[in-house]
């Protein structure tokens, strides 16, 4: 296939430039990196499993380990070496000063300093690193990043980029209707008739949707589905944005490049194509968005020429934050990939602790997700719409049936997890971590990966492919209310549960063993295991060895051959391992 004709365009000759000047102009307002105090307060910090883990073993390596004032005072200080204006700026005297960050650590937990005082210590720190590599933080996506509980503020807008796609200016809650019109795992991978998607997604779904919090619907279609709007595609296409939006819900309508492209489609060709779509989201007024099918800027020209002013989201994951190039839009925004099944390290496993030992994984990296959020917003004036990746699946099972499929072992277990309370506390655990970070500070809002699965009326266990569905997910009690973000905060405030070790009500506790004094009880062998030999029994001096009742002079010589034999071979043993310990001294 070339798929080459929707990525590799000729770009604007003047968007590098463009750009730049964006990133160089978000500079110079100095945006500063501190604490969410929405999360991380003095009702809060009490609250904090390890104070230090979660901030100082953070950032204390960070500009190798030093940091400086602004304006400077002679001085280069770490976690080592606090600046006594630390201490002074939150009311303590010259006799009471926090040396340094373990000193501050312990003074917290004896009660020395109050929460609102080590609340402001602890910002003062954040913002003090955040200022020293202020140089580099406008290229680093990851520059605040204290695990969800930080945030960029002092941002300016160069263009007057809107901070929501939605006219009442909410948060988009979306949900994928996956499968509709490209074929998905919600489908088994085959591709669905117009009236087969009619019969998937009805009222009543789009009914459930806004019962629960949805306030949107995101929908993939071919780049051509609107290149013949009389097409069958076009027409089901617009009678499910109809009915949805008698539910009160608004669209995103996602581009996606087909498989089937040859070289007979031409640039122009594929202009028809995004132009054509462009034309028909400007049009319906349920559409608040047009997601384009790759970063190529040409892409934009070509929705441009029909729509000015339609927002456009722009496909990018997380390893091309960095290489965005747009000129200045104001209706431009990032649509990004959070997808963390797509990796060997997220996905391989193969045994019921290495399982575990992903989910908390994926559980700790989840908040870490908020500082490129913020960066994109932040520092390009590109706010970010999490357009996939939003699901509790932590694996890639669903594709095992696939050709290219890699097996690491990951799958085969799941039935494991079904009955589990330790998986269900860490599915929610992951929810709510996705929720926050996906919900907060400056981006734009979320879309889950799927809402139901084609053929299924939602009762049943939990499946791999329903960890990917929003209605199973809810109804399995495992997503958190979408109302208050603030509430959702808590779940970033402390590291998940370090309690992936079996032994729960999923797996029976191995039974710990039983000191023998030598060794441990064996219960095979209804024995002692030993790794030191016991002290020999005494031996009776009264009255002889029965073994040796009777015995004759050729088995007393047979005995002492054996024992002279055995002597031997302890003897070269004993030499032979105790002879690189010349030199040292014997320890007890």
């Amino acid at each position: 296939h070339n798929r080459s004709i929707y990525h590799s365009r000729p770009q604007h000759r003047d968007s590098n430039d463009a750009i730049n000047n964006t990133i160089i102009a978000a500079a110079m307002s100095s945006p500063i990196c501190t604490i969410d105090r929405t999360i991380l307060n003095e009702h809060t910090i009490g609250d904090m499993d390890d104070l230090g883990l979660a901030v100082f073993a953070k950032l204390c390596g960070a500009n190798r380990g030093a940091f400086v004032l602004d304006p400077p005072d002679g001085n280069t200080y770490g976690c080592l070496s606090f600046p006594e204006v630390f201490s002074t700026n939150i009311g303590l005297g010259f006799n009471d000063t926090i040396p340094d960050s373990a000193t501050f650590t312990q003074s917290f937990a004896a009660g020395s300093i109050s929460a609102s005082q080590a609340v402001e210590v602890v910002d003062q720190y954040v913002n003090a690193v955040y200022k020293t590599s202020a140089e580099g933080a406008s290229s680093n996506p990851y520059g605040c990043d204290l695990g969800g509980l930080a945030t960029l503020q002092n941002c300016t807008s160069s263009t007057g980029t809107p901070r929501s796609l939605r006219k009442d200016k909410d948060l988009v809650k979306s949900v994928t209707l996956s499968g509709a019109f490209i074929p998905s795992f919600a489908t088994g991978g085959e591709a669905l008739t117009m009236d087969e998607v009619k019969e998937f997604y009805t009222d009543k779904d789009f009914e459930e949707m806004v019962k629960l919090g949805v306030n949107t619907i995101q929908i993939l279609v071919p780049c051509d589905a609107f290149y013949t709007s009389t097409g069958d595609m076009a027409v089901t296409i617009t009678q499910l944005l109809n009915e949805a939006a008698k539910a009160g819900l608004s669209a995103i309508i996602v581009l996606v490049e087909p498989d089937d492209t040859t070289d007979k489609v031409t640039a122009e060709v594929v202009d028809d194509h995004i132009r054509a779509a462009a034309a028909y989201a400007k049009s319906d007024p349920a559409v608040i968005a047009l997601q384009l099918p790759s970063s190529t800027p040409s892409l934009l020209s070509s929705v441009r020429s029909v729509a000015t002013k339609l927002p456009v989201l722009v496909p990018v994951n997380k390893g091309e934050l960095g290489m965005i190039s747009f000129p200045p839009d104001k209706h431009v925004f990032a649509a990004l990939n959070t997808d963390a099944t797509s990796s060997v390290a997220g996905v391989a496993s193969s045994d019921s602790v290495g399982d575990r030992m992903k989910m908390f994984y994926h559980e700790s990296i989840t908040c870490i997700d908020r500082s490129p959020i913020e960066w994109l917003s932040c520092y390009q004036d590109m706010p970010v719409y999490v357009t996939s990746g939003f699901d509790l699946a932590i694996d890639d099972c669903i594709s095992q049936n696939e050709e290219d499929f890699k097996d690491y072992g990951q799958c085969g277990r799941f039935d494991e997890t079904t009955d589990s309370g330790w998986w269900k506390r860490h599915r929610q655990s992951l929810a709510g971590r996705q929720l926050f970070t996906y919900s907060k500070g400056l981006g734009l809002g979320w879309s889950f990966s799927a809402w139901k699965l084609y053929g299924d009326d939602g009762s049943g266990d939990i499946t791999p492919a329903k960890l990917k569905c929003l209605r199973d997910v809810a109804a399995a009690g495992l997503l958190p209310p979408m109302e208050d973000t603030n509430e959702l905060g808590t779940f970033c405030l402390n590291g998940p549960a370090n309690d992936f070790a079996m032994g729960d009500e999923t797996f029976a506790p191995t039974p710990a063993p039983v000191d023998c004094g030598f060794g441990w009880w064996n219960e095979t062998i209804g024995d002692c295991s030993y790794w030191i030999p016991p002290p020999p029994t005494p031996t009776p001096t009264k009255k002889s060895c029965p073994s040796c009742i009777g015995a004759g002079a050729r088995e007393m010589s047979l005995a002492a051959v054996a024992g002279a034999a055995v002597a031997l071979v302890l003897n070269l043993v004993v030499k032979k391992f105790m002879r690189g310990n010349d030199g040292y001294e014997v320890l007890p």
